[in-house]
């Protein structure tokens, strides 16, 4: 028995290609019980995102991966022969590796993302529901989940974010401990501020103010947020009670003037305001920047953080490779000390049944009335002769046919000091 996966992912399909090899739950469902059904294949699981479709298994021989994947292919009515660069195959221990990069968000687009981890527990739990996941999968996504675990409490995989939106708020706590008591003013009412909105949120901000353009957009983050929306016309007035202001729309002329930052930081008594201009053309006149008090971020500042970030985490990555052969090792021997198990166990079986029936002798012996220490005498000598009855005879036949590994194997499994 071997692991096998075969796959497509973003780094050898577009997302037009991918597609088509995607499955969702109930089709899910319909493969893993189809595979699990076929002779050759004892474990199988489905992993399926935007970015991978993969296919797990535990099969009588990693050479029928050509057979597999032609076999998906048909299920989604695809041709082998149009995806043969586009998918990969990978045999045990190289399997183990995959799986750990993977939930472990080295093998994202975005390295160190943490959704894909959520994804494949999913995936695992779908298999386990199925009845498709045996011991050997088991233990692979149990190293995959608790690896992926250590990845991100050990390193900066996942350290410091890669969103515009994420970067912009966590920036505040370079000059806010707590904004328990801060008010935030965040103008538009795209992707990006419903993000800022939700994270300034979860860091429990006392005020969020949603302006926009067209006020029902802005009631409707403003809604998730427990905000307050406003129009464009009531910024100035709100400048004033701002200690956070993340500006994000679109268009000819800006929003915020260096002359109403003047009047608001009067007003505040001089209080600083943190300020984030993500607006192209810019929202906030440059010369706002000049203003002592004022803390002024743009999207060349963000992205600036952005890049240092993600070259942090590719940092972090290698960190992780270490991690990561440590952990293959450690499932390759556990798989090798299954191959075993059966072995010992017969062996275990047999020392039990040899116990059992020099006791039940003793046993009998002390009832006729016998010395118990003769007895016990007795029990020792059967015991001994009987549990080295097996290798000796192994050592014997070695011996008469000069068979030097057979004798050095038998040395080494029952641990015998040649030397002696």
């Amino acid at each position: 028995m071997g692991l096998l996966t075969i796959g497509m992912s973003h780094k050898t399909a577009s997302l037009d290609i991918r597609e088509k090899l995607s499955v969702d739950k109930e089709e899910s469902k319909r493969i893993l019980k189809k595979l699990h059904g076929m002779p050759l294949i004892d474990e199988v699981f489905i992993l399926s995102t935007c970015n991978r479709t993969e296919l797990y298994c535990e099969v009588e021989d990693a050479q029928y991966a050509n057979n597999i994947s032609e076999w998906l292919l048909r299920q989604k009515g695809l041709s082998a022969n149009d995806f043969t660069d586009n998918i990969y195959s990978y045999a045990d221990s190289s399997v183990v590796r995959h799986a750990l990069n993977v939930a472990s968000g080295l093998d994202s687009m975005v390295i160190g993302e943490p959704q894909i981890l959520g994804q494949f527990k999913n995936a695992f739990n779908e298999a386990n529901e199925a009845g498709t996941i045996g011991k050997n999968l088991d233990r692979l996504f149990q190293y995959a989940f608790s690896t992926a675990k250590e990845i991100r409490t050990d390193t900066k995989v996942g350290a410091n974010s890669l969103s515009i939106a994420n970067v912009a708020v966590s920036i505040t706590d370079q000059f806010y401990d707590d904004l328990s008591d801060k008010s935030a003013l965040l103008i538009g009412a795209g992707e990006t501020i419903y993000i800022a909105a939700k994270n300034l949120q979860k860091k429990n901000i006392k005020n969020i103010y949603i302006a926009n353009r067209t006020i029902e957009n802005a009631e409707s983050i403003a809604r998730e947020v427990s905000g307050k929306a406003l129009s464009l016309k009531d910024i100035p007035e709100h400048l004033k009670y701002s200690d956070i202001i993340i500006s994000a729309v679109t268009g000819n002329v800006p929003l915020i003037g260096k002359g109403s930052i003047e009047t608001a930081l009067k007003h505040r008594k001089h209080k600083p305001i943190y300020m984030v201009d993500l607006g192209v053309p810019r929202n906030v006149e440059s010369e706002v920047k000049d203003l002592s008090d004022i803390f002024l971020y743009t999207l060349d500042n963000i992205q600036d953080l952005i890049k240092k970030n993600y070259k942090t985490r590719k940092e972090a990555a290698i960190d992780a490779q270490l991690i990561i052969d440590t952990k293959v090792s450690e499932y390759m021997n556990w798989r090798k000390s299954q191959s075993a198990f059966s072995i010992i166990k017969l062996y275990r079986d047999d020392c039990e049944d040899i116990r059992k029936n020099c006791l039940d002798k003793s046993v009998n012996q002390l009832k006729l009335g016998k010395d118990p220490k003769e007895v016990l005498d007795q029990l020792s000598i059967n015991l001994t002769s009987k549990l080295s009855h097996k290798p000796t005879l192994a050592l014997n036949k070695a011996g008469q046919t000069n068979n030097r590994k057979l004798i050095n194997l038998v040395c080494d499994i029952f641990l015998i000091n040649k030397k002696k």
